[in-house]
């Protein structure tokens, strides 16, 4: 009798444990760590590609068992710097360090952030963050995750000095940043490679190029030039995209993971 008892016991206790499990489901599995591939558009060790390498190196070594960040590299090594916009749209690479002016066959609107007098902090609590993240989800299929370079301005760098407010005469190596700048001013644009311009400076293929008012030292540019035009224009934008499925595809943890060391 006492047997029977302790046995019926057990089964109502086994019982109701079963019952419970099924109402409540099985725990939910901790999230994988995640692998995201990653390029610059811009040579690795460079003024406008350390920064997104601090980043991913942070990355790495504060999300151990949560994201991960493979870096492919930077510069044509990799990739056309024209091409990293259209390489995280299409999922190709995961994450890019990018400039606007490079996707602006995608997201022409793109071209309007190096007009902007707010500084990075201000449009992040403003709804200026958010409209710029909606155009880059419909247009480029990417998730705004940071902007890199904040009140620096672009420079005109010449080997030739200039006593007049104009760049008439002269051939100026541009990028779609400035291209309009330099036509305005009179001067005539030539495109070229950024692995060219060492050469076509030294050759006088060109008269000058424009630049930020940094990293120009990264690439030798410093030995032929001779003279830089102030005041500066513009404003240098830098972006690090991600893309729009993948983004979408990692756990809240990994996206709030990932927005803070942006953030940072």
């Amino acid at each position: 009798m006492v047997t029977t008892r302790i046995l019926r016991r057990h089964l109502v206790a086994g019982l109701a444990c079963l019952q419970a499990a099924l109402l409540i489901g099985p725990a939910p599995a901790a999230a994988e760590e995640v692998t995201l591939k990653a390029v610059s558009a811009f040579p690795e060790g460079t003024r406008f590609s350390r920064n997104f390498e601090r980043f991913v190196d942070k990355v790495n070594a504060e999300g151990k068992g949560l994201v991960r960040i493979h870096y492919l590299g930077g510069g044509k090594k990799v990739m056309s710097a024209f091409e990293v916009g259209n390489a995280v749209r299409k999922g190709v690479v995961d994450v890019g360090n990018t400039t606007g002016a490079f996707y602006t066959n995608l997201m022409p609107e793109a071209d309007a952030l190096k007009l902007t007098e707010m500084t990075i902090q201000e449009q992040r609590a403003s709804s200026a963050w958010d409209y710029l993240n909606k155009l880059h989800n419909q247009k480029v299929n990417a998730h705004y995750l940071a902007r890199i370079g904040d009140g620096m301005p672009f420079h005109i760098y010449l080997t030739k000095k200039i006593d007049q407010p104009d760049l008439k005469g002269l051939k100026i190596r541009v990028t779609p940043i400035y291209r309009n700048f330099v036509t305005a001013m009179g001067g005539t644009s030539v495109r070229t490679a950024p692995g060219e311009v060492f050469t076509a400076l030294e050759r006088g293929v060109v008269d000058g190029y424009g630049w930020p008012s940094q990293g120009i030292h990264d690439l030798g540019w410093h030995e032929v030039t001779k003279y830089r035009i102030d005041p500066g224009f513009y404003q240098v934008d830098v972006g690090v995209l991600v893309n729009l499925d993948r983004w979408n595809s990692l756990s809240d943890d990994q996206r709030a993971f990932l927005t803070k060391q942006a953030t940072w």
